[in-house]
């Protein structure tokens, strides 16, 4: 007779028992799990099978101006989506007047949006239908049509591409869609925003497809970017360059600056679809500032005490200047009247070495922004001397080149006391409200006298006044400033044709309600035989303090 183990089967049940236990807390622990800690997730999922999701725009931040105005403008599209699946099973009525006017309205359209051919429903994708605005308000009361909704899409505009807004908001280059450094600015901006989220509209809809609610939802914790730029005041100055008076320039470039704070409130030029010629983007290195630079010249000279404002230089009459010839200028009476020939034995004087430090100090030979295409100046001869006319040329501003953003610094230093206050586009990152995040500023350092800047100071106030940039003068105002007009060849083409060009310059100062602002105005391609910085880029700055002063005050 077969025995039978009481103690193997207790523990046999024992572990039965255990191994049940196991298997209910397993699942108890299961279901708390998907009812608390997976509640969030589980519902999204559960709802998003009851509804549509559409971002609004392709972009995911705001790119606000100084006042919280959004400087980027956007287009506006339409479309009509079709749920095919639902579209097909869970219409019952496929002669009810709503169905057949929105296939006609769409067929009427487009032909190609005819939703009764055969075959054109056979995919369980959704199918997207850009619509007119007309044809938006002939379906948007269509409630009743299961499987189909419609839905307003607005894109930023891109068009003009090389505008500061569009190369700030692209990670990829212009050119050729690669992606930008990773130093950049428009780089340090996309690592910031790049987890941002878009904003979105959600259809709604029971369980047969019928759109029953539509919300928008937007992002709650996106990192937004706010430009120290004024868009009134870009507007304004565009305004100016699109003028009649302006239509024989091609381009034309601006840079306003807060002169105090280093604060763009405006970098504008007057076609976008080039590159932007405020950076020097597809040039070499900028291009030559001619007379501009003899501000930098006659600082150091100054500065270091190497002339006086009352020492005398004879005129040669050199550098096309026959008229002059045996004229006795001061060093302002030189400026006043841009005297090539004068400037060049000033610069004979001063010192190569001298007046590039002052350029340096002053970052015209560096990136100012930072942009991934931005162009940093350059001196073209390695070793000017004097006995071979190097140095003579580089002090009247040839064998130069720089930016019209590096520009800005030649005015700005003089309103600032002698101080170099580094400008700057990046302002702040900001919330949805436009509430500061993370702040940003600018740098600044002593780089010449108070002195030698409040001398220099007067001396382009009386160029405007009295000399080359009698064009800018407004009566009872302060303005200083100093025009330059340049000759300069460029190699164009597969065969590198040598082309000339001329552009004219003019670099200055404006005083609005005690506020110093400093302006770069850069026209490129002059006529070099009848035009010059004097009777280009003058009136214009002029034009544009006129039409932005009301703004400021």
């Amino acid at each position: 007779m077969l025995k039978i183990n009481r103690n193997l089967i207790k523990n046999r049940q024992c572990i039965l028992f255990l191994i049940f236990n196991i298997i209910f807390l397993m699942l108890y622990f299961k279901i708390i799990s998907l009812q608390y800690l997976k509640e969030d997730e589980l519902s999204v999922m559960a709802n998003s099978q009851y509804s549509y999701k559409e971002s609004l725009t392709d972009a995911n931040y705001v790119l606000y101006d100084c006042n919280g105005q959004q400087l980027m403008n956007y287009n506006k599209e339409y479309y009509v989506v079709i749920s095919p699946d639902i579209f097909l099973k869970d219409n019952p009525d496929a002669n009810s007047e709503s169905m057949l006017t929105l296939i006609y309205t769409l067929r009427n359209y487009n032909e190609n949006y005819d939703l009764a051919k055969v075959g054109i429903l056979n995919t369980s994708e959704k199918l997207y239908y850009q619509i007119d605005l007309s044809t938006y308000n002939k379906l948007k009361n269509i409630h009743d049509v299961n499987g189909f909704y419609i839905y307003e899409y607005s894109p930023l505009n891109r068009t003009g591409v090389w505008s500061i807004e569009n190369l700030l908001l692209n990670s990829k280059r212009t050119a050729d869609n690669t992606i930008k450094s990773k130093d950049s600015l428009e780089m340090k901006i996309y690592e910031k925003i790049k987890d941002n989220e878009k904003p979105q509209i959600v259809f709604e809809r029971d369980a047969n497809g019928k759109i029953i609610n539509e919300k928008t939802t937007l992002p709650e914790n996106n990192v937004n970017v706010r430009l120290t730029l004024d868009k009134s005041i870009q507007n304004g100055i565009k305004q100016i360059l699109n003028t009649s008076e302006n239509k024989n320039f091609g381009q034309i470039g601006v840079v306003l600056m807060e002169a105090g704070t280093g604060k763009i409130k405006a970098l504008v030029q007057k076609d976008d679809t080039k590159p932007n010629v405020n950076l020097g983007i597809a040039t070499n290195h900028g291009f030559f500032p001619g007379s501009t630079f003899k501000v930098i010249v006659e600082e150091a000279g100054l500065d270091k005490g190497i002339i006086k404002t009352n020492d005398k230089f004879t005129s040669k009459g050199l550098y096309g200047e026959e008229s002059e010839k045996y004229n006795v200028l001061t060093p302002e009476e030189a400026l006043t009247l841009s005297s090539n020939d004068v400037f060049a034995q000033i610069g004979n004087k001063v010192g190569f070495n001298n007046f590039y430090d002052n350029a340096k100090s002053q970052g015209l030979f560096d990136k100012v922004l930072n942009l991934d295409g931005e162009k940093e100046g350059i001196f073209e001869v390695k070793n000017p001397n004097v006995s071979d006319g190097s140095v003579g040329l580089a002090a009247i501003g040839q064998n130069i080149r720089i930016t019209p953003i590096e520009a800005i610094s030649i005015p700005n230093t003089v309103v600032n006391d002698g101080a170099y206050v580094k400008p700057y586009l990046l302002d702040a990152y900001v919330d949805n409200q436009n509430n500061t995040i993370e702040s940003l500023n600018t740098t600044s350092n002593s780089v010449i006298k108070k002195s030698t800047a409040e001398e220099i100071k007067d001396q382009m106030i009386n160029v405007v006044k009295n000399g080359t940039g009698r064009s800018a003068y407004i009566d009872g105002m302060e303005i200083g400033g100093k025009t330059g007009s340049t000759q300069r060849i460029e190699l164009t083409g597969q065969n590198k044709n040598a082309e000339e060009h001329s552009d004219g310059w003019f670099v200055g100062f404006f005083k609005v309600s005690g506020k110093y602002y400093s302006m770069v105005v850069f026209v490129q391609d002059i006529d070099k035989d009848s035009e010059s910085g004097g009777n280009t880029a003058a009136p214009i700055f002029k034009n544009i303090v006129l039409k932005i002063v009301p703004y400021l005050k």
